[in-house]
């Protein structure tokens, strides 16, 4: 892949579903966020997180839940602000810009579809010295 990798914010939807079982990372990594099968599955228990795709050509190449529950508290007073959790690049895609162009995509996708938050946080380990 080069710079001109398109990609792309949607939000999750069953027709992603196995690329979501089957999508894994290096143990590495995975002390520092969760895999999206089981993010997804603690937003269905809690119905203040949703969970976001990053495609590049309609595949999944990363994944990022958004909170607007309590766990924003720990991190910010503002009532506008949104929590980015479990935040991945697929090995596939990582080291390719994907991550970065997914974060500069961040904002118009939070404006479109959340036009009541105006913040969002990351909440990340200080040991995860990549993020």
């Amino acid at each position: 892949m080069d710079n001109t990798v398109n990609v792309a914010l949607a939000f999750y939807s069953q027709a992603y579903e196995s690329s979501i079982h089957s999508y894994t990372l290096p143990k590495e990594q995975l002390i520092y966020t969760a895999l999206p099968a089981e993010a997804l599955a603690k937003c269905k228990e809690k119905r203040d997180r949703t969970p976001v795709l990053i495609l590049t050509e309609n595949k999944v190449a990363g994944f990022f839940v958004l909170d607007a529950g309590k766990a924003v508290k720990e991190y910010t007073e503002s009532s506008g602000a949104l929590l980015i959790r479990s935040y991945s690049i697929h090995p596939d895609y990582q080291g390719k810009g994907v991550g970065k162009k997914s974060l500069k995509l961040l904002s118009s996708f939070i404006n479109h579809h959340f036009p009541t938050k105006n913040e969002v946080v990351l909440g990340v380990n200080h040991k995860n010295t990549a993020a």
